[in-house]
């Protein structure tokens, strides 16, 4: 074994789980996009071995393949054996990322947390604070669109919460993602100070931080759909939408926080007649932003951008509707895209609370 990939070696014995049967590949997008073995998970699974071994050089077509993988848990759900290919990935990428090899993009991102607390190099970026009952986690992503923000806050004390808002930092999730182990762990200490918790409920908005922080304070935390749900009664709905939607299901709300429920509960309960996708729930597809892919690999990521779209789209669904902000951005991609190409209007793709605040208000 090398000593340079000591923090892989842990996981030796589960690159041995993989059978090579191939089932992953038929639900991974990236290999689904790109045909290659090396790019499906038994792929990775193979290299990782190969890095573990010795036998294998950290080149640029090997770290390529390695940061390809959206984390979309899809081949972990797939796997006759449940081999954790996904965490197989994450401990290739910190090993990686200890020998230099991550992309310029990764690095930039990685200095916004740094230096400013979030993933867009905004000091601006915070929401005013207030005291209340429940910690509300904002997250990167929602503080940068404050008129959102404001609307899906206001929707929220509607609904009955007191949300306790605090001037917040990155919850480090994209770090973790990354591989920036050392970063990640800076991170998570600036979290616990700006973000303190006792016994009181914390609710997020973004999927991929309630994964996360359910790992940084070792308890559970509540996605705002869940809270929405138990408190959106008959009564409460001023104006029904009488559309026709199809749902697309974010990796990290489905797989890996196990909520699909709730979004289509709230979606009938507000008039909308929901039309699956033929990936759909616990097999859904990735919008093309996982695992970070989006800010290093722009061409494939459009490319299951589009993919995913078009399924969309042959639902014959007048929306798109999503509960995660990186894939609404995705998704409003590709729907431009796949009219461009199909010569038509660009499917509207909303994400869930918005159809929810013109709902109710």
């Amino acid at each position: 074994m090398s000593a340079k990939f000591t923090d892989l070696e842990k996981l030796k014995r589960e690159t041995f789980n993989c059978t090579m049967c191939g089932f992953c590949k038929n639900v991974c997008p990236v290999f689904l996009d790109v045909g290659w073995d090396t790019g499906s998970p038994r792929g990775r699974i193979t290299m990782a071995y190969g890095l573990i071994t010795g036998e294998l050089e950290p080149d640029d077509d090997l770290v390529n393949r390695i940061f390809q993988c959206t984390q979309c848990r899809d081949c972990w759900r797939r796997c006759p054996g449940k081999t954790k290919c996904p965490d197989v990935v994450l401990a290739a990428r910190r090993e990686l990322v200890k020998r230099g090899r991550a992309v310029e993009a990764q690095k930039a991102v990685a200095k916004n947390i740094r230096e400013t607390g979030n993933i867009f190099a905004d000091l601006e970026v915070a929401f005013p604070e207030q005291e209340g009952e429940i910690s509300l986690f904002i997250g990167c992503q929602h503080l940068s669109r404050t008129n959102s923000t404001k609307k899906n806050i206001r929707l929220l004390q509607t609904l009955g919460v007191s949300p306790r808002i605090v001037r917040e930092v990155c919850c480090g999730f994209p770090l973790e993602v990354m591989g920036f182990e050392v970063e990640c762990e800076a991170q998570i200490e600036r979290l616990k100070k700006a973000f303190p918790v006792n016994s009181e409920p914390i609710l997020t908005f973004c999927p991929g931080c309630k994964v996360h922080l359910e790992k940084v304070f070792g308890r559970d935390v509540r996605h705002v759909l869940q809270e929405i749900n138990e408190r959106l009664t008959p009564e409460k709905i001023a104006k029904p939408l009488n559309a026709k939607v199809t749902y697309h299901d974010p990796c990290d709300l489905s797989r890996g926080a196990k909520i699909v429920k709730e979004p289509r509960e709230i979606l009938k309960k507000i008039g909308c007649e929901i039309i699956e996708m033929k990936h759909a729930k616990d097999t859904s597809r990735c919008c093309g932003g996982g695992g970070g892919i989006l800010t290093w690999d722009v061409e494939i990521s459009d490319r299951m951008g589009q993919a995913r779209m078009e399924e969309a789209v042959a639902t014959g669904a007048e929306m798109v509707v999503t509960a995660c902000p990186t894939c609404e951005q995705t998704l409003k991609k590709a729907a431009r895209a796949v009219a461009d190409k199909n010569s038509s209007k660009p499917v509207p793709v909303y994400h869930i609370l918005d159809l929810l605040f013109k709902a109710i208000r």
